[in-house]
C-alpha cells in the first residue's frame, strides 16, 4: 500500500466536509464554482471508460454535500427583543397575548386600547406576544411589522416570540433587565423566580376601555 493510497481517503473526506461547510455559508457561489470547475474538467480532460462513473460519483457527492449543508444551515435568527428603553418616555412591558383576552375572546383591538392608554399616560409600551397569538386571532400571516402597525407602535417595540417558546420567559427577562413594570393578569406562577421583585399592573376591560390597577 503506497502513501498515496493511505492519504487519499482522509483527503477526500476532508474535502467533502470542506465542501459542506462552504455550501452552508456561500451556497450559490460554491455551486457556481463547482459547476464551472466541472465544465472546465469536461472540456480539458479526455473522456475515458470510467468517465460516466466518475461524473456520477461527483454529482452524488455534490448532492450529498448540498443536503448536509441545508440540514446544518444556521437557524434563522430568533425574533429580536424590543429595543432597550431609551431616554424620553419611561418604558413598560405588555404581556400582549394575555391582554388580548381581557374582554373574553382574543381581540387585537383590546390590546390596542391598552397600548393607547399607556401611551396617553406618557409611557412607551414594549409588547411581547406568543407565536400562537396569530392562531388565536385567526391571522396566521401577521408578523411583527403587522402587529406593530395594528398597535400603532414602532416595529422595534413589538416582539413575536419564536414558535415553541413562551413569551413569559422573554418579557420577564426584559422587564428585569430594564427595571420595568409588566401589564398582565398572569401571576407567572410557573416562573416565580423570574417574576420575583417585578411590579405587575393588572387590568380589566370594561365599557370599551381598559382600567389598570397599580400603574
Amino acid at each position: 500500500m503506497t502513501p498515496e493510497t493511505l492519504l487519499l481517503p482522509p483527503l477526500l473526506i476532508l474535502a467533502f466536509l470542506g465542501l459542506v461547510t462552504a455550501l452552508r455559508w456561500r451556497l450559490w457561489w460554491v455551486l457556481a464554482a463547482c459547476l464551472g470547475y466541472g465544465a472546465l474538467l469536461a472540456w480539458v480532460l479526455p473522456l475515458g471508460p470510467l468517465a460516466p462513473a466518475l461524473w456520477t460519483a461527483a454529482g452524488l457527492a455534490l448532492l450529498a454535500a448540498l443536503y448536509l449543508a441545508r440540514r446544518q444551515a444556521p437557524a434563522a435568527a430568533p425574533a429580536t427583543a424590543p429595543r432597550r428603553a431609551t431616554k424620553g418616555a419611561p418604558g413598560i412591558v405588555v404581556d400582549g397575548t394575555n391582554v388580548m383576552f381581557w374582554d373574553g375572546e382574543a381581540d387585537l383591538r383590546v390590546l390596542r386600547a391598552v397600548v393607547d392608554h399607556l401611551k396617553a399616560r406618557g409611557l412607551a409600551p414594549h409588547v411581547f406576544l406568543d407565536a400562537s397569538s396569530r392562531h388565536h386571532l385567526g391571522e396566521q400571516g401577521l408578523d411583527e411589522g403587522g402587529f406593530a402597525r395594528r398597535l400603532g407602535l414602532p416595529k422595534g417595540s413589538v416582539m413575536v416570540c419564536p414558535a415553541g417558546t413562551e413569551a413569559d420567559a422573554f418579557l420577564l427577562k426584559f422587564a428585569r433587565a430594564e427595571g420595568l413594570a409588566i401589564v398582565s393578569n398572569d401571576r407567572f406562577a410557573d416562573r416565580a423566580g423570574q417574576r420575583r421583585g417585578l411590579r405587575l399592573v393588572k387590568g380589566v376591560f370594561a365599557g370599551g376601555r381598559p382600567i389598570l390597577e397599580g400603574l
